[in-house]
């Protein structure tokens, strides 16, 4: 066969949707020997890193000088131009990290992460309500398949939309191999001075988007202060849309001495915050998938997460689990971490043989054999 990408998700910084596209291609290009792979880039000011390229055995490579904006208009709008005249060859299926189908003459498959932005438009992230919004149904239902990544999520897109259950399927995440590695020993330390952690500290990590439910976070580490126990707490992620809110929040507490905003880290220096902190909390309003929680269980930190979205499908019996819109049960599933040293112990066991379970080399393997079904190649 011959499959075309748009690498862009992964063009700067890689997060969602771009850390997926990234470990999916590389491992595919490690899988699979046989079949050509067409992959494009776009961009005005940045020329897509030969570092990043997939070392697929049989490849085309286009990176065009053209404003990303532009590019987006052409294919989410019009249509055009597909992918096989870029390239100058037919392509028997494209494959899309985002629901809008590449276009193509050949068959068209999408990933569709969650639906987050369809049932809360409101604390949805601004670029996926404006491109993905009125646009995704219609796509879908063109699309010859859906890729989603865990069941939670499948499940949300066959009520939604009424699709046929073959059409799509669920391939779970895996884990980046920099979370299968032992951190740097200098790292951590290099980092508790930088962010100032003389002693145990929370952990989140995640952009400051609204779903993340941060505002709610702070709170609950304003009650557990109050009880006593003001323990800091570090998040690390990109600036989003909840940036202004969160930061409103850690003043209007007083907890400017405890919250560090450590802002978008490499996969090195997150892997050594997973070694140093005491336990992970992450407090999302709805997730596809949860990486995070999965970076925690492999690198053995015990995690206090939402229990809502698809984190209970991932997490299993190796995470403790709060109802996120209730700043209280938040507090006490922390305090309760926090406390107990043999719970920590034992959810440190069940997630690392837990996390084994994800690989990237079964979400390549039954993807390929989803592109197979769709091409007719089974």
């Amino acid at each position: 066969m011959r499959i075309g990408f748009d690498l862009r998700p992964f063009l700067k910084e890689e997060t969602g949707v771009g850390v997926y596209l990234k470990n999916l291609l590389f491992e595919l290009a490690r899988i699979d020997r046989e079949d050509e792979f067409v992959l494009f880039s776009a961009s005005w000011k940045d020329r897509f890193p030969a570092a990043k390229i997939p070392p697929f055995a049989r490849a085309r490579f286009l990176d065009k000088k053209w404003p990303v904006r532009a590019v987006n208009f052409l294919w989410q709008d019009l249509g055009r131009p597909r992918l096989d005249a870029l390239a100058g060859v037919r392509l028997d299926l494209t494959h899309s990290a985002t629901p809008l189908p590449l276009p193509t003459r050949g068959r068209t498959v999408v990933t569709v992460c969650d639906l987050f932005f369809m049932e809360n438009p409101a604390k949805a992230d601004r670029e996926a309500r404006r491109k993905f919004l009125g646009k995704t149904a219609g796509a879908l239902r063109r699309a010859d398949g859906v890729l989603t990544i865990s069941d939670f999520s499948r499940r949300g897109i066959l009520d939604r939309f009424g699709l046929p259950a073959e059409k799509v399927k669920t391939t779970y995440l895996g884990l980046s191999p920099a979370f299968r590695a032992p951190a740097e020993p200098a790292r951590a330390g290099a980092l508790r001075r930088e962010l100032r952690l003389p002693g145990p500290f929370l952990l989140f990590v995640g952009a400051t988007e609204p779903r993340k439910n941060l505002p709610r976070l702070i709170d609950a580490m304003r009650i557990l202060s109050d009880r006593g126990r003001p323990t800091p707490l570090v998040i690390a992620g990109r600036p989003g849309g909840d940036q202004e809110a969160v930061q409103a929040a850690i003043r209007d507490h007083g907890l400017e001495s405890l919250v560090r905003m450590a802002g978008y880290r490499s996969d090195e220096d997150v892997r050594a915050l997973y070694d140093a902190a005491t336990a992970l909390v992450f407090p999302s309003l709805g997730e596809g998938f949860g990486l995070p929680l999965l970076e925690a269980m492999a690198c053995g930190l015990p995690a206090a997460v939402s229990g809502v979205s698809a984190l209970p499908e991932i997490g299993g019996g190796a995470a403790l689990y709060f109802d996120p819109t209730d700043a209280e049960a938040m507090a006490a599933a922390i305090q309760t971490l926090l406390d107990d040293e043999g719970l920590r112990r034992d959810l440190r066991g069940k997630g690392l043989r837990r996390a084994a379970d994800f690989t990237w080399t079964k979400t390549a393997a039954g993807t390929l054999d989803f592109y197979r079904q769709v091409a007719g190649r089974t």
